[in-house]
């Protein structure tokens, strides 16, 4: 029994000291990377050596993540991602989810891996991402349905618009979200979704995985969409027979085609589970989270 009971206080220690020593390397990497976005802020961008010394200055950033971060981990993608951090000024780029990103061998699906503490170090920075509501990681089920979560988090100059949730579960402790979505700078409706997304939390890692999907379209929604664009096109004629002048319609045109927009995918959400192809949606979402280990 004293044999066993010094195994596992063994075990503890080593634990507390993994944990310490990820701890210290976060920490390290976040004064790092703060020390290096100040000192870019009031460089003369225009000079060469100023771009030399931002790639230097992300290559090191770039070992210290991987340290962190620690190989990809996912079947069919390669162990060795890329910093997903590319710029360190404030041009578009700026402000992406700091981690490790990678495709996949065949092209379909995207990867970005982070950890916990950095998540929620980068959710401190936005003002427009619902926090979460306590420390535990169950509370970053809600940030994990958030679009501007996934807006934010990938930055790459579009919108990520929720379509549906689609019920998955994480046998480890931990959290896991999937939704169906599309990436657009321009309202999608009356288009389906193109994809699915899922982000899983297992341990201190952090999983955000996409992946191009066909999904059914619905069409009660969008004869229901075109109906309601009649108004937002009468809206439109309106504003343009002002001349452009009656700043009101202009406002009522836009608020028209969000609230169809806004519409339309509600009404997708709602009927959804009841289309032939929904089962395979929740079976392609669950093997999706099933491979993060």
């Amino acid at each position: 029994m004293r044999r066993i009971t010094s195994g596992f206080a063994l075990a503890c220690m080593l634990v507390s000291m993994t944990s310490q020593a990820t701890d210290a390397a976060t920490t390290a990497y976040l004064v790092a990377r703060d020390k290096a976005v100040a000192e870019f802020k009031v460089a003369d961008l225009e000079d060469p050596k100023t771009d030399k010394r931002m790639q230097a200055s992300l290559q090191t950033l770039q070992g210290m993540m991987q340290s962190i971060v620690g190989p990809i981990r996912l079947q069919g993608f390669p162990p060795k991602g890329s910093y997903y951090v590319d710029t360190l000024t404030d041009e578009e780029g700026y402000g992406k989810l700091d981690g490790v990103a990678a495709s996949s061998s065949d092209g379909k699906s995207f990867a970005l891996v982070t950890t916990v503490p950095l998540l929620r170090d980068w959710l401190g920075h936005s003002s427009d991402i619902p926090k979460p509501a306590a420390a535990g990681v169950d509370s970053l089920a809600s940030v994990f349905t958030s679009e501007t979560f996934y807006t934010e988090a990938f930055s790459d100059d579009a919108h990520y618009y929720k379509y549906a949730e689609l019920p998955v579960t994480q046998s480890a402790p931990g959290v896991a979200r999937a939704i169906l979505f599309t990436s657009a700078q321009d309202d999608p409706a009356p288009s389906p979704p193109d994809g699915i997304l899922v982000a899983v939390v297992n341990g201190e890692r952090v999983v955000l995985l996409r992946k191009s999907w066909t999904t059914p379209d619905i069409p009660e929604c969008a004869a229901a969409y075109r109906e309601t664009s009649k108004k937002v096109d009468a809206a439109l004629s309106a504003y343009h027979d002002s001349k452009l002048a009656d700043k009101a319609k202009f406002d009522q045109y836009v608020d028209l085609g969000e609230k169809a927009n806004g519409d339309f995918l509600q009404c997708y959400a709602q009927h959804l589970p009841g289309v032939a192809a929904y089962a395979s949606l929740v079976r392609e979402a669950q093997g999706m989270v099933d491979l993060v280990k």
